[in-house]
């Protein structure tokens, strides 16, 4: 789910059913309500990763997971929506993966793709999209995860990473990518956790982070970022659950997400609410 700035909307693509699975139809919201788009396009699949390349005004969606459940295989293919229908770029790039993500990098006019799952391994390489091409650009840096908070901080012009898990253990590190190397910033924060979402505020210039999963344990947890302490916000959000997507609408100054789930017993009990935060609070979408 992404922002899309020259067509003042949110879009949303895949997922998966209550049964594991997958999805891949097209969702637009407006602000006032959700309304289905294209029919067509990518393959069904979750855990891909979506972002707004603002020069050139359109959406890249890269890799996921096809199948149910822990079935399926992990996805290489990229794709780009254009406001009114999905086109496959035949391009070489990232090995097959799920569970990562991807933000747009102002200032150096790029796409940011870090980390994820191959169906066998957890990765920690970093790339970049010009436009026409992936190429791989950092071997060092935040160890192997999926999945983790990932944000580009525009007033600071640098790329923000918090958390995720390894086969072993949750994290709660501070990651930043200033487009050369990443460095890791020894501060205090959110608690370890995966299954969590970041964005950025432009009007309040910080980063926001939400919710999360912490071995079966669900966190309603807000936190913003300034580029030097995260700061706690609230902690009486929507229901403890998990987010994998949270986008900033500037038209409308709030922050967005739409559904979720709870891990019970080993599988994800979903739900299809919209929440906005806006004046320090989480509102339900009427």
């Amino acid at each position: 789910m992404v922002y899309d700035e020259q067509r003042d909307h949110v879009l949303l693509f895949g997922g998966f059913h209550d049964d594991g699975e997958p999805l891949n139809d097209t969702w637009s919201w407006d602000g006032r309500g959700w309304h289905r788009r294209a029919t067509e396009g990518p393959p069904p699949r979750k855990w891909p990763a979506m972002a707004y390349d603002a020069r050139r005004g359109h959406l890249l969606l890269f890799g996921g997971r096809t199948g149910a459940g822990q079935t399926g295989v992990s996805l290489a293919d990229t794709w780009m929506w254009d406001g009114q229908a999905w086109h496959e770029v035949m391009v070489t790039g990232p090995p097959a993966r799920d569970h990562h993500r991807m933000v747009y990098d102002w200032k150096r006019d790029r796409i940011v793709l870090f980390g994820g799952w191959d169906g066998e391994k957890l990765l920690g390489d970093t790339w970049e999209w010009d436009g026409t091409q992936w190429r791989q650009i950092a071997q060092d840096g935040p160890s192997p995860r999926a999945p983790f908070g990932l944000a580009y901080d525009e007033h600071r012009e640098q790329v923000v990473l918090f958390g995720g898990k390894s086969l072993e253990a949750f994290y709660r590190d501070t990651w930043i990518w200033d487009g050369v190397r990443w460095s890791v910033r020894k501060v205090r924060g959110p608690s370890p956790r995966a299954f969590h979402a970041m964005t950025y505020d432009p009007d309040g210039q910080q980063v926001l982070l939400f919710s999360g999963r912490a071995g079966e344990t669900m966190l309603a947890d807000t936190w913003s970022w300034d580029g030097q302490v995260w700061t706690p916000l609230a902690d009486d959000g929507p229901l403890r659950r998990g987010v994998y997507a949270l986008v900033y609408d500037r038209v409308r100054h709030q922050a967005l997400f739409y559904g979720s789930g709870i891990r019970q017993e080993g599988r994800w009990i979903l739900d299809a609410d919209t929440w906005v935060w806006k004046d320090r609070a989480w509102h339900l979408a009427r």
